[in-house]
C-alpha cells in the first residue's frame, strides 16, 4: 500500500501533468484561455486572488522544500525531527488556511456576483469541486 501511495501515484500524477500539457499544446494551443472575469467584478477579487495564489505557491514551495531537504542536513545544523515537524505543520496549516480562505472567497464571488456566475462554465464548477476536495484532503492530513 505504501508503494502505491508514495511511489506509483506521485509518478502517475506527474506523467498525467506532463502528457496532458504536451497534448494540449499540440492539439488545442489556441484554446488556452483564462475566461477572465476580472472586468465583471474586481472588489472581492483584489483580496481573494492574491490570498489564494500566493498561498498556493507557499503550499507547493513548502512541499518541495520538505521533499528536497534531507533529514541529515537538518540534523547536521541541530534541528531535531520533532522541531522540524512542528515548524512544517505550523507553517503548512497557516498557508493551508489562507489558501482555503482565498478559495472560498473566490467561489463566493463566482456564485454571488450575477455577471460572474453567468460566465461560469460546467468545467469551472467541476474544477472548483475537485480543488475543494483536494484542499479538504490536504488540510485533513
Amino acid at each position: 500500500m505504501n508503494t502505491l501511495a508514495f511511489v506509483v501515484v506521485p509518478y502517475l500524477c506527474l506523467a498525467v501533468f506532463v502528457v496532458g500539457h504536451v497534448w494540449r499544446w499540440r492539439h488545442d494551443q489556441m484554446g488556452w484561455t483564462t475566461h477572465t472575469s476580472q472586468l465583471l467584478e474586481n472588489r472581492l477579487l483584489r483580496l481573494a486572488s492574491p490570498l489564494f495564489h500566493l498561498r498556493a505557491l507557499g503550499v507547493v514551495g513548502g512541499h518541495v522544500v520538505g521533499l528536497l531537504i534531507p533529514a541529515s542536513w537538518t540534523h547536521a545544523i541541530g534541528i531535531s525531527e520533532h522541531a522540524y515537524h512542528v515548524v512544517a505543520v505550523g507553517a503548512g496549516t497557516v498557508s493551508g488556511l489562507m489558501l482555503v480562505t482565498g478559495f472560498v472567497l473566490l467561489v463566493i464571488r463566482r456564485r454571488m456576483t450575477p455577471k460572474v456566475f453567468r460566465a461560469t462554465t460546467r468545467t469551472d464548477k467541476l474544477l472548483y469541486a475537485a480543488m475543494g476536495w483536494m484542499f479538504a484532503l490536504g488540510m485533513a492530513a
